[in-house]
């Protein structure tokens, strides 16, 4: 009797904890340049047009800015807006790289220009 009640017991444990890391994970934040993307985004499952669709419509309204050298919209590590990215500036008169670091996770990405 008490190898059931035990089991039981254990298994509504790992239940509920399998439960609330889901939960936690599923509960993600929206990064604020996304909100007006996710906000316009239909009740059913949107078609790959629709989703370029509504992103096109943030590029447009300037609600999402990508960033000028590397095209990203956001840090693909923590989702920080690309207007925050710090710039480090290195070359000569034939090349330059720009280095683009996350202030939030430390990502980081180059690029020759």
């Amino acid at each position: 009797m008490m190898e059931i009640l035990s089991g039981v017991i254990l298994g509504s444990f790992f239940s509920w904890l399998f439960t609330h890391i889901y939960y936690k994970k599923s509960s993600a934040k929206i990064p604020d340049w996304a909100k007006p993307i996710v906000e316009k985004l239909p009740q059913s499952e949107p078609t790959e047009q629709e989703l370029l669709q509504l992103f096109q419509e943030a590029l447009n309204s300037r609600s999402a800015i990508p960033d000028p050298v590397l095209g990203h919209v956001a840090c693909p590590e923590c989702f920080s807006p690309s207007p925050d990215f710090n710039q480090t500036l290195y070359g000569d008169d034939s090349h330059t790289v720009v280095i683009k670091t996350c202030p939030q996770c430390g990502w980081s990405e180059h690029a020759e220009v």
